[in-house]
């Protein structure tokens, strides 16, 4: 897989590893950005179900302070 190359007098990087990474690069900031992006779905899901359940208790509070 690695080529021992000769010494060429070439110094810093050379095409190929630039590319890799840069892809190596790449990839991290697309899974990150995926991780944010189902981190927020996530909260968004649980924000609802919490607005759910609070107008559910404000009803059942308000129907008890109506009979009493």
């Amino acid at each position: 897989m690695w080529k021992h190359r000769k010494p060429d007098g070439h110094h810093g990087w050379l095409l190929p590893d630039a590319l890799l990474a840069l892809g190596i690069v790449a990839l991290a900031v697309v899974l990150a950005q995926q991780a944010l992006v189902v981190t927020q779905h996530g909260e968004q899901i649980r924000m609802a179900k919490l607005r759910q359940a609070r107008a559910q208790y404000d009803q059942a509070l308000l129907t008890w302070a109506a009979l009493q």
